[in-house]
This record gives structure tokens, sequence and C-alpha cells, in this order.
């Protein structure tokens, strides 16, 4: 992933619910014992421990600092990337490591001297700070393409924890940028595909990044709908887990499908703000189905829904089970609208409330 897109990466896998984790196939457990040192932040009380693509809120292991120092016991099947948080300034910046066997010593410093940290222990540690250094002094020196060119040829000569993590990113900067409007010439994917199937997925069968690559590359290969599409019919169960089949709560009526998350503040929000149009044409026939996208339990979109008074009926996808998200072409953000009317033909994806009002007052006159 070239650095000016690293961080907003990280925000964007921060809505996501893919956890990834990597390794090189250890036989044993990793124990890996995380030690560090706070300068100049008496303001900030705990750190908050997450491995790449976990959800702040949702996931992570908050660490506290005491008179400055912090000490954690990482205990993990595999070497994964982590990113260490304070949580007085989360979601960023982001303190970058992997977790490897022995101890791993941390100097951290305040925000305005965040290129000072210092992160010391482990091979595979040694190895992502040559290589985020390389990429970032190679940026004003190089042409995109070159750049591109030699993270290729690095991961292709490194087929390690650190080489799969850096083709993951890469599987998922080239995505983002084939999406983006505003470059006019798509990267091809196909090489890397075809480097995750003939090197890596043998490589690690049973490493995370295989099976969550693969679960990516599947919903690139969906064809999201869009306006005109009929809607995804799917079962998922509701907050009392009773089975509940989509089409059964829509059939002949406009409809809003509000996707949101427990953790996600702006989904919940958007969904208070769907309340008066709720209120206002329900008497006439319109629906909305909640759908919460949590992970483990239904317990903290139950709380949820009490607290923000949601008049509707609400389902819960637990771990992404039905791969809602992807079929419905929102990926790895945490929520959305979707809008379809009384034939179960698809009229706006993340639509605002007003243009769901208008169609309505249109439709409902």
């Amino acid at each position: 992933m070239n650095i000016r897109n690293f961080f907003s990466t990280l925000c964007f896998v921060l809505t996501s619910m893919l956890v990834i984790s990597g390794c090189t196939q250890p036989t044993g457990s990793i124990k890996c014992t995380l030690k560090g040192v706070v300068i100049d932040r008496p303001q900030s009380s705990r750190l908050i421990l997450l491995k790449y693509n976990e959800v702040i809120g949702l996931e992570g292991i908050h660490i506290p600092i005491n008179d400055g120092k912090f000490e954690y016991e990482l205990n993990s099947k595999h070497e994964e990337f982590y990113f260490l948080i304070f949580f007085d300034e989360q979601p960023i910046p982001a303190v970058r490591f992997f977790s490897e066997h022995g101890v791993i010593n941390f100097t951290l410093y305040p925000t305005d001297q965040f290129n000072n940290n210092i992160v010391e222990g482990g091979k595979l540690n040694k190895e992502l700070r040559n290589y985020l250094s390389v990429t970032l002094n190679t940026r004003s020196e190089k042409s995109e393409e070159e750049i591109n060119h030699w993270k290729f040829q690095y991961i292709k000569e490194n087929q390690t924890t650190l080489g799969y993590w850096i083709l993951w990113l890469e599987i998922q900067d080239i995505d983002w940028h084939n999406r983006n409007k505003n470059f006019q010439q798509p990267r091809d994917i196909s090489p890397y595909v075809d480097m995750y199937q003939t090197i890596f997925a043998p490589k690690y069968p049973d490493h995370p990044y295989t099976e969550q690559i693969k679960d990516f590359l599947t919903g690139l290969s969906l064809e999201a709908v869009k306006a005109g599409d009929p809607f995804v019919d799917f079962i998922i169960p509701d907050l009392n887990g009773n089975p509940v089949r989509l089409s059964e709560q829509v059939a002949g009526k406009p409809t809003v499908l509000h996707l949101w998350a427990s953790w996600c503040a702006p989904c919940r929000q958007k969904g208070k703000d769907l309340i008066p149009v709720y209120e206002e044409f329900r008497d006439k026939g319109f629906v909305v189905v909640g759908i919460a996208r949590e992970r483990g339990s239904s317990s903290a979109a139950e709380a949820a829904v009490e607290l923000e008074k949601y008049p509707w009926k609400n389902l819960v996808e637990l771990n992404d089970a039905e791969k809602i998200w992807l079929k419905y072409g929102l990926g790895n953000v945490a929520g959305g609208e979707v809008l379809i009317d009384e034939e179960g033909t698809i009229v706006a994806v993340n639509p605002s409330v007003d243009e769901i009002r208008d169609f309505l007052a249109k439709k409902l006159k």
C-alpha cells in the first residue's frame, strides 16, 4: 500500500469486521512480552492493542499505563500484525509491530514526536522498520509505478508473514485505486491474486490471511447491487434468535434496509434521523428493516436498539455469516441504507434521509 493511504486504510479497516492475522506456521504458541516506556504523556492512562482489521470499540485489548510504563503478555497462535493506539487519541496515530517470540520494547512519545517512537525486538519488526523506511524515503525519488513494481518484487522475494501482510495491503490498495474515480488508469490485480494462489495460500494453508483474502476476493467477484437490481434476499435471526426471511418483511412495500452496527456512531445517528420519516409514512405501508453487523453475540445491538429506540424490526448479521455487506456492495464500511420499492427493485444505495422522504412522498402520496 502506498504510504499516503496507510492511515486512511487503517480508518477504513476500523469499520470493517474482518479479523486478520499472520504467521510463519510456528509449531507452538507465540509468547510475546510487550514492555514499554511512555515519554511526556501524563494524560494517557491506557493503550488499545488491536490486530490488523480489528475494530476499536468492538474488539481490542486495553493495556494500562502506570507511572509511564506498561507491560503485557501477549500469547497468540500465530505471528500477527498489531497496532498499539493511545486510548485518548484513537483511532490514530498507531504504533505498528508484529508479535514474535520474546520481548518487544517500546518507547512512545507524544503525537507531535510520533516519528521518534521506537519498537525493538524480533526479526520481523526489524524487517518491517526497513520496509516502511524504504517506502517512505523513495516516495519523492521514484514514480508511483516504480514504487509499485518494487513492492511487488519485495513480496515475491520475501515469502514471510511480513510479505504476506504486504500482499494483503496491496490487494486492498489496488481495489481502492480501481474504485476511485480520480484514477483513470486501473491497476492490474491479477498478478497479486496469482501470487496469493500459487505461493502464499499453499505455503500457509491455515494462515488467517489465507481465508480472509479468499473472502475479500470472493467479494470482488460479486457484482455489487445497484439501482435497478432486485434486492438480495437472505435469512438471519432477529434479536430473539428467531430466523427471519427478508423477502417476507418487504413484500409489496417500499422499504429501507438500515445496515448499522452497535459500535458505529454515525450509523446509529442515521437510524435516529430515519425515525421521523418512518413515523410519517409507516401507516401508508413504509417498512424499515434494521440489520446490525455484530461479532460474537447480539447483546450490544440489543442495548443499542433500546437506547436509540428504533421502532422497527431489527435483525443481526453475526460474524458476517451471510456476507450481507458484500452482497450489497458495502464492503468493509460499517453501515449504509438500501431503498427498495414495492416491487422489490433497488431504488438507491446509500440515499440520504431527505432523498428517502422525497421518494416516499411521491410514492405514497
